[in-house]
Protein backbone atom coordinates (compact mmCIF):
# COMPACT_ATOMS: atom_id res chain seq x y z
CA UNK A 1 0.00 0.00 0.00
CA UNK A 2 3.19 2.61 0.04
CA UNK A 3 3.54 4.40 -3.57
CA UNK A 4 7.14 5.41 -2.19
CA UNK A 5 8.57 2.07 -1.29
CA UNK A 6 6.92 0.79 -4.53
CA UNK A 7 8.90 2.79 -6.52
CA UNK A 8 11.64 2.91 -4.66
CA UNK A 9 12.06 -0.49 -5.71
CA UNK A 10 11.61 -0.38 -8.80
CA UNK A 11 8.00 -2.75 -8.49
CA UNK A 12 5.72 -3.10 -11.45
CA UNK A 13 3.65 -0.10 -11.14
CA UNK A 14 -0.67 -0.16 -12.55
CA UNK A 15 -0.25 3.48 -13.45
CA UNK A 16 -3.24 5.55 -11.77
CA UNK A 17 -1.85 8.57 -11.58
CA UNK A 18 -4.31 9.97 -14.43
CA UNK A 19 -7.49 9.69 -11.84
CA UNK A 20 -5.77 12.36 -9.73
CA UNK A 21 -6.44 14.70 -11.88
CA UNK A 22 -10.09 13.85 -12.30
CA UNK A 23 -10.52 13.86 -9.01
CA UNK A 24 -9.00 16.75 -8.27
CA UNK A 25 -10.94 18.53 -10.89
CA UNK A 26 -14.52 16.99 -10.06
CA UNK A 27 -15.85 19.95 -8.48
CA UNK A 28 -16.59 17.47 -5.08
CA UNK A 29 -15.78 19.06 -1.80
CA UNK A 30 -16.46 15.30 -0.65
CA UNK A 31 -15.20 12.40 -2.64
CA UNK A 32 -16.16 8.95 -1.43
CA UNK A 33 -14.73 6.09 -2.96
CA UNK A 34 -15.96 2.14 -2.16
CA UNK A 35 -14.62 -0.62 -3.65
CA UNK A 36 -14.22 -4.03 -2.23
CA UNK A 37 -11.01 -5.23 -0.06
CA UNK A 38 -7.67 -5.68 -1.56
CA UNK A 39 -8.39 -3.61 -4.61
CA UNK A 40 -5.89 -0.97 -4.10
CA UNK A 41 -7.70 1.41 -2.28
CA UNK A 42 -5.20 2.75 0.49
CA UNK A 43 -2.56 2.48 -2.52
CA UNK A 44 -4.49 4.53 -4.78
CA UNK A 45 -5.12 7.37 -1.40
CA UNK A 46 -1.15 6.85 -0.88
CA UNK A 47 -0.54 7.94 -4.07
CA UNK A 48 -2.81 11.24 -4.06
CA UNK A 49 -0.65 12.18 -0.82
CA UNK A 50 2.89 11.15 -2.20
CA UNK A 51 1.93 13.65 -5.28
CA UNK A 52 0.30 16.69 -3.27
CA UNK A 53 2.51 16.74 -0.20
CA UNK A 54 3.85 19.70 0.49
CA UNK A 55 7.81 19.67 1.87
CA UNK A 56 7.11 20.82 5.36
CA UNK A 57 11.50 21.61 5.51
CA UNK A 58 11.49 23.79 1.88
CA UNK A 59 7.85 24.22 0.80
CA UNK A 60 9.33 25.25 -2.77
CA UNK A 61 11.02 21.86 -3.02
CA UNK A 62 9.22 19.34 -5.52
CA UNK A 63 12.04 17.05 -6.35
CA UNK A 64 11.38 14.31 -4.43
CA UNK A 65 7.92 14.15 -6.16
CA UNK A 66 9.80 14.76 -9.79
CA UNK A 67 11.68 11.87 -8.72
CA UNK A 68 8.68 9.03 -7.83
CA UNK A 69 6.10 10.29 -10.55
CA UNK A 70 8.79 10.02 -13.40
CA UNK A 71 7.76 8.54 -16.26
CA UNK A 72 4.14 8.18 -14.80
CA UNK A 73 1.07 9.39 -16.92
CA UNK A 74 0.47 12.77 -14.69
CA UNK A 75 4.37 13.54 -14.86
CA UNK A 76 2.82 15.16 -18.71
CA UNK A 77 0.72 17.79 -17.85
CA UNK A 78 2.93 20.52 -16.73
CA UNK A 79 0.62 22.77 -15.79
CA UNK A 80 -1.44 20.81 -13.33
CA UNK A 81 1.92 19.53 -11.89
CA UNK A 82 3.13 23.23 -11.32
CA UNK A 83 -0.42 23.95 -9.38
CA UNK A 84 -0.82 20.91 -7.10
CA UNK A 85 2.24 18.48 -7.19
CA UNK A 86 3.96 19.10 -3.76
CA UNK A 87 1.73 22.20 -2.86
CA UNK A 88 -0.66 21.11 -1.21
CA UNK A 89 -0.54 20.57 2.93
CA UNK A 90 -2.25 16.99 3.29
CA UNK A 91 -3.67 15.13 5.94
CA UNK A 92 -3.80 11.36 6.17
CA UNK A 93 -5.23 8.84 8.55
CA UNK A 94 -6.66 5.23 7.89
CA UNK A 95 -9.41 4.44 10.28
CA UNK A 96 -8.38 0.65 10.08
CA UNK A 97 -7.59 0.49 13.59
CA UNK A 98 -10.45 2.18 14.76
CA UNK A 99 -11.78 -1.06 16.25
CA UNK A 100 -11.63 -2.78 19.41
CA UNK A 101 -14.66 -5.34 21.63
CA UNK A 102 -16.25 -2.42 23.52
CA UNK A 103 -16.17 1.29 22.59
CA UNK A 104 -14.22 2.44 25.57
CA UNK A 105 -11.75 0.02 24.14
CA UNK A 106 -12.39 1.25 20.90
CA UNK A 107 -11.79 5.23 21.68
CA UNK A 108 -8.50 4.23 23.52
CA UNK A 109 -6.67 2.97 20.35
CA UNK A 110 -8.28 6.06 17.99
CA UNK A 111 -6.98 8.43 21.18
CA UNK A 112 -3.32 6.37 20.74
CA UNK A 113 -3.76 6.75 16.79
CA UNK A 114 -3.98 10.10 16.56
CA UNK A 115 -1.32 10.36 18.90
CA UNK A 116 1.09 8.85 16.71
CA UNK A 117 -0.45 10.37 13.59
CA UNK A 118 0.14 13.83 14.71
CA UNK A 119 3.96 13.11 15.62
CA UNK A 120 4.54 13.55 11.77
CA UNK A 121 3.45 17.35 12.22
CA UNK A 122 5.55 18.12 15.24
CA UNK A 123 6.73 20.99 13.08
CA UNK A 124 3.88 23.10 13.69
CA UNK A 125 4.82 23.43 16.81
CA UNK A 126 7.71 26.10 15.25
CA UNK A 127 5.63 27.57 13.32
CA UNK A 128 6.03 31.42 12.80
CA UNK A 129 2.53 31.98 11.90
CA UNK A 130 0.73 29.71 14.77
CA UNK A 131 0.18 31.74 17.90
CA UNK A 132 0.95 30.08 21.56
CA UNK A 133 -2.67 29.41 21.98
CA UNK A 134 -3.14 27.55 18.46
CA UNK A 135 0.02 25.74 19.58
CA UNK A 136 -1.33 24.69 23.04
CA UNK A 137 -4.08 23.23 21.31
CA UNK A 138 -1.84 21.54 19.02
CA UNK A 139 0.48 19.51 21.95
CA UNK A 140 -2.53 18.33 23.64
CA UNK A 141 -2.88 15.82 21.02
CA UNK A 142 0.67 14.80 21.36
CA UNK A 143 -0.21 14.03 25.09
CA UNK A 144 -3.62 12.10 23.94
CA UNK A 145 -2.52 8.58 24.20
CA UNK A 146 -1.78 9.28 28.07
CA UNK A 147 -3.44 7.15 30.74
CA UNK A 148 -5.27 10.01 32.69
CA UNK A 149 -6.86 11.54 29.62
CA UNK A 150 -7.97 7.56 28.14
CA UNK A 151 -9.56 6.77 31.46
CA UNK A 152 -12.00 9.90 31.09
CA UNK A 153 -14.00 8.77 28.27
CA UNK A 154 -15.98 12.12 27.97
CA UNK A 155 -12.89 13.99 27.98
CA UNK A 156 -11.44 11.91 25.39
CA UNK A 157 -14.36 11.67 23.28
CA UNK A 158 -14.28 15.34 23.43
CA UNK A 159 -10.84 15.48 22.44
CA UNK A 160 -10.30 13.61 20.01
CA UNK A 161 -13.80 14.50 17.90
CA UNK A 162 -11.79 17.70 17.55
CA UNK A 163 -8.90 16.85 16.10
CA UNK A 164 -9.50 17.74 12.41
CA UNK A 165 -10.70 21.08 12.54
CA UNK A 166 -7.48 21.65 14.88
CA UNK A 167 -4.76 19.82 12.98
CA UNK A 168 -6.27 21.23 9.16
CA UNK A 169 -6.46 24.46 10.79
CA UNK A 170 -2.73 24.73 11.94
CA UNK A 171 -2.15 23.29 8.11
CA UNK A 172 -3.96 25.59 6.44
CA UNK A 173 -2.56 28.79 8.59
CA UNK A 174 1.26 27.56 8.54
CA UNK A 175 1.10 26.82 4.43
CA UNK A 176 -1.33 29.72 4.13
CA UNK A 177 -3.39 27.50 1.69
CA UNK A 178 -6.44 25.33 2.23
CA UNK A 179 -5.07 21.33 3.46
CA UNK A 180 -6.87 18.56 1.65
CA UNK A 181 -7.76 15.27 4.11
CA UNK A 182 -7.40 11.74 2.85
CA UNK A 183 -9.18 9.42 5.31
CA UNK A 184 -8.96 5.34 4.17
CA UNK A 185 -11.12 2.70 5.73
CA UNK A 186 -13.45 4.84 6.75
CA UNK A 187 -16.18 2.29 7.35
CA UNK A 188 -14.22 -0.38 9.29
CA UNK A 189 -15.11 1.40 12.66
CA UNK A 190 -18.83 1.11 12.31
CA UNK A 191 -18.54 -2.12 11.09
CA UNK A 192 -16.74 -3.52 14.07
CA UNK A 193 -18.80 -2.15 15.96
CA UNK A 194 -22.04 -3.63 15.04
CA UNK A 195 -20.97 -6.68 15.30
CA UNK A 196 -19.57 -6.15 18.93
CA UNK A 197 -22.58 -4.23 20.16
CA UNK A 198 -21.75 -0.66 20.24
CA UNK A 199 -23.23 0.96 16.65
CA UNK A 200 -24.93 4.14 17.76
CA UNK A 201 -21.87 4.82 20.20
CA UNK A 202 -19.31 4.87 17.49
CA UNK A 203 -21.75 6.46 15.09
CA UNK A 204 -22.25 9.67 16.62
CA UNK A 205 -18.46 9.44 17.61
CA UNK A 206 -17.78 8.88 13.98
CA UNK A 207 -20.22 11.85 13.30
CA UNK A 208 -18.59 14.01 15.55
CA UNK A 209 -15.22 13.03 13.81
CA UNK A 210 -16.18 13.86 10.37
CA UNK A 211 -17.77 17.18 11.17
CA UNK A 212 -14.93 19.19 9.35
CA UNK A 213 -16.56 18.10 6.20
CA UNK A 214 -19.83 20.46 6.99
CA UNK A 215 -18.65 24.06 5.87
CA UNK A 216 -20.34 24.94 8.63
CA UNK A 217 -18.40 23.36 11.21
CA UNK A 218 -15.01 24.03 9.81
CA UNK A 219 -13.23 27.15 11.17
CA UNK A 220 -11.45 29.70 9.07
CA UNK A 221 -7.56 30.51 8.82
CA UNK A 222 -6.75 33.31 8.13
CA UNK A 223 -9.91 34.05 6.10
CA UNK A 224 -9.38 30.70 4.46
CA UNK A 225 -11.36 27.44 4.37
CA UNK A 226 -9.02 24.79 6.58
CA UNK A 227 -10.66 21.99 3.85
CA UNK A 228 -10.21 22.55 0.17
CA UNK A 229 -11.05 18.63 -0.22
CA UNK A 230 -12.01 15.33 0.90
CA UNK A 231 -11.15 12.17 -0.04
CA UNK A 232 -12.70 9.12 1.72
CA UNK A 233 -12.26 5.22 0.83
CA UNK A 234 -14.07 2.41 2.17
CA UNK A 235 -16.13 -1.06 1.39
CA UNK A 236 -19.63 0.41 1.95
CA UNK A 237 -21.02 3.67 1.33
CA UNK A 238 -23.11 3.45 4.53
CA UNK A 239 -26.26 5.94 4.62
CA UNK A 240 -25.29 9.45 4.32
CA UNK A 241 -28.27 9.82 7.35
CA UNK A 242 -25.82 8.30 9.56
CA UNK A 243 -22.41 9.82 9.56
CA UNK A 244 -22.80 12.32 7.05
CA UNK A 245 -25.99 14.56 7.67
CA UNK A 246 -25.50 17.85 6.91
CA UNK A 247 -22.05 17.45 4.13
CA UNK A 248 -22.89 19.65 1.16
CA UNK A 249 -21.25 19.11 -2.38
CA UNK A 250 -21.04 15.31 -1.25
CA UNK A 251 -19.89 12.66 -4.19
CA UNK A 252 -20.10 8.98 -3.85
CA UNK A 253 -18.25 6.51 -6.58
CA UNK A 254 -19.72 3.00 -5.54
CA UNK A 255 -19.35 -0.57 -7.30
CA UNK A 256 -22.98 0.68 -9.12
CA UNK A 257 -21.95 3.91 -10.05
CA UNK A 258 -22.57 4.90 -14.06
CA UNK A 259 -20.36 7.74 -13.59
CA UNK A 260 -17.26 6.73 -15.59
CA UNK A 261 -14.85 9.29 -14.03
CA UNK A 262 -13.21 7.28 -11.56
CA UNK A 263 -14.34 3.93 -12.68
CA UNK A 264 -11.42 2.40 -13.11
CA UNK A 265 -9.55 4.31 -11.19
CA UNK A 266 -9.47 1.07 -8.61
CA UNK A 267 -8.69 -2.35 -9.52
CA UNK A 268 -6.90 -3.59 -12.59
CA UNK A 269 -8.41 -2.85 -16.10
CA UNK A 270 -7.79 -5.62 -19.01
CA UNK A 271 -5.44 -3.57 -21.11
CA UNK A 272 -3.55 -3.37 -17.77
CA UNK A 273 -3.57 -6.92 -17.08
CA UNK A 274 -2.43 -7.80 -19.99
CA UNK A 275 0.40 -5.55 -19.88
CA UNK A 276 1.56 -7.17 -16.71
CA UNK A 277 1.26 -10.93 -18.12
CA UNK A 278 3.50 -9.37 -21.06
CA UNK A 279 5.87 -8.24 -18.67
CA UNK A 280 6.42 -11.08 -16.65
CA UNK A 281 6.05 -13.76 -19.58
CA UNK A 282 3.14 -14.86 -18.57
CA UNK A 283 0.76 -13.71 -21.84
CA UNK A 284 -0.05 -17.50 -22.14
CA UNK A 285 -2.05 -17.70 -18.85
CA UNK A 286 -3.95 -15.06 -19.95
CA UNK A 287 -7.17 -17.00 -20.52
CA UNK A 288 -6.78 -18.27 -17.18
CA UNK A 289 -6.55 -14.90 -15.37
CA UNK A 290 -9.78 -13.76 -17.00
CA UNK A 291 -11.78 -16.72 -15.87
CA UNK A 292 -10.67 -16.60 -12.27
CA UNK A 293 -9.98 -12.87 -11.57
CA UNK A 294 -12.18 -10.71 -13.96
CA UNK A 295 -15.62 -10.47 -14.00
CA UNK A 296 -16.29 -7.24 -11.96
CA UNK A 297 -17.59 -4.46 -13.49
CA UNK A 298 -17.51 -0.82 -12.25
CA UNK A 299 -19.88 1.69 -14.18
CA UNK A 300 -18.73 0.55 -18.28
CA UNK A 301 -15.34 -1.13 -17.15
CA UNK A 302 -14.15 -4.59 -17.00
CA UNK A 303 -12.10 -5.15 -13.96
CA UNK A 304 -9.74 -7.68 -12.64
CA UNK A 305 -9.00 -8.36 -9.23
CA UNK A 306 -5.79 -6.64 -8.19
CA UNK A 307 -4.32 -8.65 -5.25
CA UNK A 308 -5.38 -12.45 -6.88
CA UNK A 309 -3.73 -11.55 -10.43
CA UNK A 310 -0.50 -10.33 -8.26
CA UNK A 311 -0.88 -13.61 -6.03
CA UNK A 312 -1.35 -15.58 -9.62
CA UNK A 313 1.77 -14.20 -11.12
CA UNK A 314 3.78 -14.48 -8.09
CA UNK A 315 3.21 -18.50 -7.43
CA UNK A 316 3.38 -19.01 -11.22
CA UNK A 317 6.43 -17.67 -11.48
CA UNK A 318 7.76 -19.00 -8.34
CA UNK A 319 6.32 -22.64 -9.33
CA UNK A 320 8.51 -25.28 -11.88
CA UNK A 321 6.52 -24.30 -14.68
CA UNK A 322 4.52 -21.08 -14.82
CA UNK A 323 2.51 -22.29 -18.24
CA UNK A 324 0.82 -24.70 -16.35
CA UNK A 325 0.26 -23.80 -12.59
CA UNK A 326 -2.76 -23.75 -11.29
CA UNK A 327 -5.14 -20.83 -10.86
CA UNK A 328 -5.75 -20.78 -6.53
CA UNK A 329 -8.13 -19.18 -4.30
CA UNK A 330 -6.68 -16.65 -2.94
CA UNK A 331 -10.11 -14.44 -2.01
CA UNK A 332 -11.30 -16.85 0.49
CA UNK A 333 -8.03 -16.88 2.46
CA UNK A 334 -7.87 -12.88 2.40
CA UNK A 335 -11.46 -11.58 2.54
CA UNK A 336 -13.69 -12.56 5.27
CA UNK A 337 -16.63 -14.97 4.79
CA UNK A 338 -18.82 -14.01 7.94
CA UNK A 339 -21.02 -12.27 5.64
CA UNK A 340 -21.70 -15.33 4.05
CA UNK A 341 -22.13 -17.65 6.69
CA UNK A 342 -24.12 -15.39 8.98
CA UNK A 343 -26.41 -15.20 6.33
CA UNK A 344 -27.16 -18.49 5.13
CA UNK A 345 -29.09 -19.43 8.17
CA UNK A 346 -31.51 -17.20 7.38
CA UNK A 347 -32.69 -17.45 3.72
CA UNK A 348 -35.15 -17.94 2.34
CA UNK A 349 -36.32 -20.47 -0.10
CA UNK A 350 -36.82 -17.72 -2.75
CA UNK A 351 -32.87 -16.82 -2.06
CA UNK A 352 -31.72 -20.49 -1.92
CA UNK A 353 -33.29 -20.38 -5.56
CA UNK A 354 -30.85 -16.90 -6.32
CA UNK A 355 -27.41 -18.45 -4.84
CA UNK A 356 -28.35 -21.75 -7.08
CA UNK A 357 -28.77 -19.78 -9.85
CA UNK A 358 -25.87 -17.83 -9.37
CA UNK A 359 -23.94 -21.20 -8.69
CA UNK A 360 -25.03 -22.33 -12.39
CA UNK A 361 -23.84 -19.14 -14.02
CA UNK A 362 -26.68 -17.23 -14.08
CA UNK A 363 -27.94 -13.67 -13.36
CA UNK A 364 -30.41 -12.47 -10.86
CA UNK A 365 -32.44 -9.64 -10.51
CA UNK A 366 -32.49 -7.49 -7.19
CA UNK A 367 -33.31 -4.38 -5.36
CA UNK A 368 -30.27 -2.94 -3.87
CA UNK A 369 -30.25 -0.81 -0.78
CA UNK A 370 -27.63 1.33 -1.32
CA UNK A 371 -28.23 3.32 1.64
CA UNK A 372 -28.03 0.40 4.55
CA UNK A 373 -25.83 0.83 7.65
CA UNK A 374 -24.08 -1.96 9.26
CA UNK A 375 -26.65 -1.70 12.09
CA UNK A 376 -29.16 -2.74 9.86
CA UNK A 377 -27.28 -6.29 8.80
CA UNK A 378 -28.57 -7.73 12.42
CA UNK A 379 -32.40 -7.71 10.74
CA UNK A 380 -30.81 -10.60 8.27
CA UNK A 381 -32.90 -8.85 5.74
CA UNK A 382 -32.80 -10.69 2.00
CA UNK A 383 -32.49 -7.14 0.81
CA UNK A 384 -29.52 -6.41 2.57
CA UNK A 385 -27.58 -9.69 2.11
CA UNK A 386 -27.05 -9.46 -1.38
CA UNK A 387 -26.14 -5.81 -0.62
CA UNK A 388 -23.50 -6.78 1.32
CA UNK A 389 -22.04 -9.03 -1.40
CA UNK A 390 -22.15 -6.81 -4.19
CA UNK A 391 -20.56 -4.38 -2.26
CA UNK A 392 -17.84 -6.89 -0.85
CA UNK A 393 -17.32 -8.24 -3.72
CA UNK A 394 -19.04 -11.58 -4.00
CA UNK A 395 -21.44 -10.19 -6.56
CA UNK A 396 -21.07 -7.87 -9.14
CA UNK A 397 -23.45 -6.12 -11.48
CA UNK A 398 -24.32 -7.53 -14.90
CA UNK A 399 -26.53 -4.79 -15.79
CA UNK A 400 -28.87 -1.97 -14.80
CA UNK A 401 -32.19 -2.13 -14.93
CA UNK A 402 -33.11 1.38 -13.76
CA UNK A 403 -34.37 2.47 -10.27
CA UNK A 404 -32.73 0.09 -7.42
CA UNK A 405 -33.00 -2.39 -9.57
CA UNK A 406 -29.66 -3.89 -10.92
CA UNK A 407 -28.93 -7.97 -12.40
CA UNK A 408 -26.20 -9.47 -10.27
CA UNK A 409 -23.98 -12.06 -10.99
CA UNK A 410 -20.84 -13.94 -9.56
CA UNK A 411 -18.02 -12.14 -11.21
CA UNK A 412 -15.44 -15.14 -12.09
CA UNK A 413 -14.39 -18.91 -10.93
CA UNK A 414 -12.48 -17.68 -8.06
CA UNK A 415 -15.61 -16.41 -6.37
CA UNK A 416 -18.18 -19.18 -7.33
CA UNK A 417 -15.71 -21.64 -5.60
CA UNK A 418 -15.72 -19.85 -2.65
CA UNK A 419 -19.77 -19.82 -2.58
CA UNK A 420 -19.57 -23.82 -2.68
CA UNK A 421 -17.16 -24.34 -0.29
CA UNK A 422 -18.89 -22.42 2.26
CA UNK A 423 -22.34 -23.21 1.06
CA UNK A 424 -21.27 -26.74 1.18
CA UNK A 425 -19.58 -26.29 4.80
CA UNK A 426 -22.84 -24.59 5.82
CA UNK A 427 -25.02 -27.99 4.77
CA UNK A 428 -22.71 -30.99 5.77
CA UNK A 429 -24.49 -33.36 7.20
CA UNK A 430 -22.14 -32.47 10.61
CA UNK A 431 -23.83 -28.69 10.48
CA UNK A 432 -27.35 -30.32 9.48
CA UNK A 433 -27.18 -32.24 13.20
CA UNK A 434 -26.49 -28.95 14.31
CA UNK A 435 -28.84 -27.31 12.30
CA UNK A 436 -31.22 -29.92 14.21
CA UNK A 437 -30.97 -28.51 18.05
CA UNK A 438 -30.83 -24.99 16.84
CA UNK A 439 -34.42 -25.72 15.35
CA UNK A 440 -35.20 -27.75 19.01
CA UNK A 441 -33.96 -24.43 21.01
CA UNK A 442 -36.35 -22.30 18.86
CA UNK A 443 -39.26 -24.42 19.68
CA UNK A 444 -38.89 -24.23 23.07
CA UNK A 445 -38.17 -21.12 23.14
CA UNK A 446 -41.52 -19.98 21.65
CA UNK A 447 -43.91 -21.94 23.81
CA UNK A 448 -42.25 -21.07 26.95
CA UNK A 449 -40.50 -24.20 28.11
CA UNK A 450 -37.21 -22.42 29.59
CA UNK A 451 -36.44 -26.63 31.19
CA UNK A 452 -36.51 -27.75 27.41
CA UNK A 453 -34.22 -25.32 26.48
CA UNK A 454 -31.55 -26.47 29.06
CA UNK A 455 -32.27 -29.78 27.83
CA UNK A 456 -31.03 -28.51 24.39
CA UNK A 457 -28.27 -26.38 25.25
CA UNK A 458 -26.30 -28.79 28.27
CA UNK A 459 -25.11 -31.66 25.92
CA UNK A 460 -23.78 -29.26 23.17
CA UNK A 461 -21.97 -27.25 25.59
CA UNK A 462 -20.51 -30.31 26.83
CA UNK A 463 -19.55 -30.92 22.92
CA UNK A 464 -18.72 -27.77 21.37
CA UNK A 465 -17.64 -25.62 24.20
CA UNK A 466 -13.84 -26.09 25.28
CA UNK A 467 -12.93 -23.36 28.71
CA UNK A 468 -10.39 -21.67 26.78
CA UNK A 469 -13.46 -20.61 24.41
CA UNK A 470 -14.48 -18.14 26.95
CA UNK A 471 -11.02 -17.38 28.59
CA UNK A 472 -10.54 -14.70 26.55
CA UNK A 473 -10.07 -10.96 27.16
CA UNK A 474 -13.25 -10.14 25.69
CA UNK A 475 -16.36 -10.17 28.14
CA UNK A 476 -16.75 -13.37 29.34
CA UNK A 477 -20.51 -13.65 28.04
CA UNK A 478 -19.67 -13.35 24.29
CA UNK A 479 -18.74 -16.20 23.29
CA UNK A 480 -21.90 -17.88 24.82
CA UNK A 481 -23.98 -15.19 23.05
CA UNK A 482 -22.17 -16.32 19.50
CA UNK A 483 -22.73 -19.42 20.36
CA UNK A 484 -26.07 -19.15 21.14
CA UNK A 485 -26.44 -16.74 17.77
CA UNK A 486 -25.25 -19.81 15.41
CA UNK A 487 -27.94 -22.18 17.28
CA UNK A 488 -30.85 -19.32 16.39
CA UNK A 489 -29.71 -19.02 12.97
CA UNK A 490 -30.09 -22.71 12.38
CA UNK A 491 -33.88 -22.10 13.34
CA UNK A 492 -33.90 -21.02 9.47
CA UNK A 493 -37.92 -19.81 8.85
CA UNK A 494 -39.21 -20.82 11.69
CA UNK A 495 -38.23 -17.70 13.59
CA UNK A 496 -37.89 -14.09 11.96
CA UNK A 497 -36.89 -10.53 13.00
CA UNK A 498 -33.19 -12.06 14.53
CA UNK A 499 -31.40 -9.63 16.23
CA UNK A 500 -28.39 -9.04 18.06
CA UNK A 501 -27.60 -6.66 20.57
CA UNK A 502 -30.39 -5.09 19.51
CA UNK A 503 -31.66 -1.36 20.44
CA UNK A 504 -34.54 -1.77 23.10
CA UNK A 505 -36.42 -0.06 25.62
CA UNK A 506 -33.50 1.21 27.89
CA UNK A 507 -30.34 -0.55 26.20
CA UNK A 508 -29.42 -3.66 24.12
CA UNK A 509 -30.73 -7.07 24.78
CA UNK A 510 -28.66 -9.73 24.28
CA UNK A 511 -31.32 -11.15 21.47
CA UNK A 512 -34.53 -10.74 20.53
CA UNK A 513 -36.84 -12.81 17.86
CA UNK A 514 -40.25 -13.70 16.75
CA UNK A 515 -42.00 -16.35 15.29
CA UNK A 516 -45.23 -16.97 13.75
CA UNK A 517 -48.13 -14.33 12.15
CA UNK A 518 -50.73 -12.40 12.30
CA UNK A 519 -52.34 -12.90 15.96
CA UNK A 520 -50.56 -15.90 16.68
CA UNK A 521 -47.03 -13.92 16.26
CA UNK A 522 -45.00 -14.42 19.61
CA UNK A 523 -41.48 -12.55 20.23
CA UNK A 524 -38.80 -14.06 22.37
CA UNK A 525 -36.23 -11.62 24.58
CA UNK A 526 -32.67 -13.49 25.99
CA UNK A 527 -30.16 -11.90 28.44
CA UNK A 528 -27.12 -14.11 28.73
CA UNK A 529 -25.03 -13.92 31.92
CA UNK A 530 -22.19 -15.93 33.01
CA UNK A 531 -21.40 -17.41 36.80
CA UNK A 532 -17.85 -17.45 38.14
CA UNK A 533 -18.83 -20.79 40.14
CA UNK A 534 -22.20 -23.36 39.13
CA UNK A 535 -24.06 -22.59 42.40
CA UNK A 536 -24.19 -18.67 41.12
CA UNK A 537 -25.89 -19.52 38.34
CA UNK A 538 -29.66 -19.31 39.69
CA UNK A 539 -28.61 -15.90 40.76
CA UNK A 540 -27.18 -15.26 37.28
CA UNK A 541 -30.59 -16.25 36.05
CA UNK A 542 -32.68 -13.94 38.12
CA UNK A 543 -30.13 -10.98 37.41
CA UNK A 544 -30.38 -11.32 34.11
CA UNK A 545 -34.32 -11.26 34.15
CA UNK A 546 -34.61 -8.54 36.12
CA UNK A 547 -32.39 -6.51 33.78
CA UNK A 548 -34.95 -7.25 30.93
CA UNK A 549 -37.87 -5.91 33.28
CA UNK A 550 -35.76 -2.69 33.96
CA UNK A 551 -34.59 -1.79 31.09
CA UNK A 552 -38.02 -3.01 29.64
CA UNK A 553 -36.18 -4.91 26.17
CA UNK A 554 -39.92 -6.52 25.35
CA UNK A 555 -40.22 -2.79 23.85
CA UNK A 556 -38.54 -3.70 20.72
CA UNK A 557 -41.02 -6.64 20.50
CA UNK A 558 -43.95 -4.29 21.00
CA UNK A 559 -43.03 -2.27 18.08
CA UNK A 560 -43.16 -5.35 16.05
CA UNK A 561 -46.43 -6.24 17.28
CA UNK A 562 -46.10 -9.67 18.99
CA UNK A 563 -49.04 -10.87 20.88
CA UNK A 564 -46.82 -13.02 22.82
CA UNK A 565 -43.88 -12.30 25.08
CA UNK A 566 -41.60 -14.40 26.51
CA UNK A 567 -38.46 -13.62 28.63
CA UNK A 568 -35.49 -16.00 29.22
CA UNK A 569 -32.31 -15.12 31.94
CA UNK A 570 -29.55 -17.62 30.21
CA UNK A 571 -26.14 -18.54 32.85
CA UNK A 572 -23.34 -20.24 31.81
CA UNK A 573 -20.57 -21.26 34.48
CA UNK A 574 -18.15 -23.47 31.68
CA UNK A 575 -19.82 -26.38 30.30
CA UNK A 576 -23.10 -25.80 32.60
CA UNK A 577 -26.30 -23.53 31.61
CA UNK A 578 -29.39 -22.69 33.46
CA UNK A 579 -32.05 -21.06 32.16
CA UNK A 580 -35.30 -19.16 33.65
CA UNK A 581 -38.12 -17.59 32.66
CA UNK A 582 -41.16 -17.83 30.45
CA UNK A 583 -44.14 -16.03 29.18
CA UNK A 584 -43.05 -12.05 30.11
CA UNK A 585 -45.70 -11.65 32.57
CA UNK A 586 -44.68 -14.09 34.76
CA UNK A 587 -41.67 -12.08 35.50
CA UNK A 588 -43.07 -9.06 35.26
CA UNK A 589 -42.68 -6.19 38.30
Amino acid sequence: SSFVLMRMRNCFYVDKTPYIKRLIESGSFVQLITRPRRFGKSLFLDTLRTYLAVNPANPEDVSRQKVLFENLAIAEDAEFCRTYMGRVPVFFLSMKGFTGPSFSYALGKICKKIAAAVNEYSYLLESPRLTDNEKGTLQDYFALNSSSLLADERRAWLTASSFLPDILYCLTKHFGRPAMLLIDEYDVPLEKAASSGYYAEMRNFIRDFLSVLKPEDAPLAGGLPVLEKAVLTGCLRVSKESIFTGVNNFSVNTVCSTNENLAASIGFTEDEVKKLLNYYGLADRSKDVKAWYDGYRFGSSEIYSPWDVLSFCQDALASNDAKTAEPDNYWINTSSNDAIDEFLGFLTEEDAGRMQTLLDGGSIELNINEQLTYSDFVQHKSEDFWTLLLFTGYLTVDKYLGGKNYLLRIPNEEIRQTFRSRVSARFSSQNAAFAAHGIKLAEAAVTGNASRMAEVLEPLLRTYVSVRDSATRAPAENYYHGFLSALFACAGSRIQDFRSNAESGNGYADIIFSSGSGPDRCGVVIEIKRAARQEDLPDAVDEALRQVDKKDYSEALRRIRCSKYFAYGIAFCGKTCEVGGGELKQIAR
